[in-house]
């Protein structure tokens, strides 16, 4: 994984790129899934304190905004491909089982089948 400056913009200029914490086993996950596909994603790591802040700015978010039955529990992994945000692990996992997940990745030119 390559550390990232907090302060900057993430670069998203490769075709798949995974953004997680540092030896997070759902990056890991991630990473294996679109590996398995032969698109092999670029990793960039942010901190615990980073990540820690964003939580913290999401929840205090939603109790303003009166949605506070439900807090953020986690926002890391974040999978981008092809310049778009496709989701966490969960949406890309829910992607890959309905049958989406390979045609976005040949409309972004990460695969050849």
């Amino acid at each position: 994984m390559v550390p990232i400056k907090e302060e900057g913009l993430i670069p998203i200029v490769d075709m798949v790129v995974i953004v997680g914490k540092r030896g997070c086993y759902m990056s890991y996950v991630a990473q294996r899934l679109l590996e398995g596909l032969k698109a092999y994603p670029t990793m960039y790591e942010v901190s615990e304190r980073f990540i820690s802040r964003m939580t913290l700015m999401c929840n205090v978010r939603r109790f303003l905004i009166g949605d506070d039955k439900t807090l953020v529990a986690s926002l890391f992994p974040v999978v981008f491909t092809g310049g778009k945000f496709v989701g966490g692990l969960d949406w890309l996992i829910a992607i890959h089982v309905f049958g989406k997940l390979i045609p976005m990745l040949k409309e972004a030119g990460t695969i050849w089948l």
